[in-house]
């Protein structure tokens, strides 16, 4: 959330332009909340090859560490019905995430925007 915060705050004075030559504030909350979305969805995307590798060698070193011959029989690929999850809470957390700063955007004012330092 903060990180769109900055970014509406960085982009006042495009925001302004945008509103000034006649965007509506439906295409300016679309933006934002799309831009939040995907940047929650990339994340997400990033970490799930990360977290199986952390699975992977947290393995590899438990049972080479411990000897548990039981713990070779354990899967250790995350699920697919898993990772469909995590995919959908990161949509949704994007699309929460992202619901104020792109009200704050959309509301803003062109005048107050284009002045804006």
């Amino acid at each position: 959330m903060n990180i769109m915060f900055v970014s509406v705050t960085e982009r006042t004075k495009e925001i302004g332009i945008r509103k000034a030559l006649g965007a509506r504030r439906s295409s300016i909350l679309m933006q934002f909340l799309v831009e939040s979305t995907f940047l929650c969805l990339f994340g997400a995307l990033i970490a799930m090859p990360v977290a199986q590798i952390v699975v992977a060698a947290i393995h590899t070193i438990a049972t080479s560490v411990y000897d548990f011959e039981a713990a070779s029989a354990v899967s250790i690929l995350i699920p697919l019905d898993l990772l469909g999850i995590a995919i959908f809470v990161s949509i949704i957390v994007g699309i929460l995430a992202g619901i104020i700063p792109a009200f704050r955007a959309s509301r803003l004012d062109p005048v107050e925007a284009l002045r804006f330092e």
